[in-house]
């Protein structure tokens, strides 16, 4: 009875997962149908018109631009921090965790609405004032730097949370020290040492930021910049079967990226594991030695008399 019970009980817990399997895939299922199959015959006419729109390619230009950008900003600034905290301020620890993790409790629609605010305010000084350039070089359509800005906050609370974790699974002072000892600088010690070992979670960081960056509608939609997933919107106005086919490919990019960052972080997980697990191992081993040279052995009455 109890065996049955059990087996019982693992078949009800896979139930939820089903129906959200059947929530999330059904709706793809109808919208490859509908965008691939007309009249019970496979059609690509939903790419044809695509391809010969130049807005398309602008769009699509522009998005991979703003989503590889967001990733180069991200890294480049987030990852020297948290090694600063880490080394130097400690107790920054806590107050930067909390402004990485601020992204999540501040809806993103209010966090544009105030810096559309801002910019407004800025636009308002005055044509040729340097505020009013300012403001129109961050809300520039073809470079929108605003936008890009706006990405990286919002990556902030996952991509910290595996930064900070990767770097505190290593003996990060003990790189800094030993490669200072050998004449290294500390940027040299970062890219040579310190990046090579929390490189898995440099790449969830990168293929979070970019699949924010690339798909993204509502902050680019508030912002007027037309990137790919607001090309979307509009296209569906006019060739409705064409947007569905461009969503099923955004989705499955989108997807894929998400897909590499998890196996990415899982693998970072484990080689983590693993080091810690030898670090262990080899401190054990060095008290054991240490140990073992402090006892002194018993000298014999034989060698005592000579």
């Amino acid at each position: 009875m109890a065996q049955v019970s059990t087996q019982s009980g693992k078949a009800l817990a896979w139930i939820p997962v089903a129906l959200l399997g059947v929530f999330i895939v059904a709706p793809q299922l109808a919208m490859i149908l509908y965008a691939f199959f007309s009249n019970g015959q496979f059609t690509l006419a939903g790419f044809q018109g695509l391809f010969d729109d130049p807005t398309f390619y602008s769009s699509l230009g522009l998005s991979i631009v703003i989503a590889l950008t967001t990733v180069v900003v991200l890294v480049i600034t987030l990852v020297p921090a948290v090694v600063a905290v880490h080394l130097w301020a400690p107790k920054f620890g806590g107050i930067l965790s909390i402004l990485c993790t601020l992204p999540l409790v501040i809806p993103a629609i209010a966090l544009v609405a105030g810096l559309l605010q801002i910019l407004r305010t800025m636009s308002a000084t005055g044509r040729g004032t340097p505020l009013n350039a300012l403001s129109m070089t961050l809300q520039n359509n073809d470079f929108p730097i605003a936008l890009i800005g706006t990405y990286v906050v919002l990556c902030l609370p996952f991509t910290y949370r595996s930064i900070n974790a990767a770097l505190s699974s290593i003996p990060l002072k003990v790189f800094f020290e030993a490669s200072s000892s050998l004449g290294a600088g500390t940027w040299k010690t970062l890219f040579s040492i310190v990046l090579p070992n929390i490189r898995g979670s440099i790449m969830f960081s990168a293929f979070f930021a970019f699949a924010l960056g690339f798909a993204e509608y509502t902050v680019a939609s508030v912002m007027s910049v037309r990137t790919l997933p607001v090309y979307m919107t509009t296209l569906s106005a006019t060739d409705f079967r064409a947007s569905i086919a461009l969503s099923i490919l955004s989705n499955f990019i989108t997807w894929g990226l998400l897909a590499l960052a998890m196996m990415t972080a899982e693998r970072a997980g484990k080689k983590s594991a693993r080091n810690a697990r030898r670090s262990k191992a080899s401190k054990k081993a060095e008290t054991l030695d240490t140990a073992s040279d402090v006892v002194t052995p018993a000298t014999s009455p034989a060698q005592s008399a000579s």
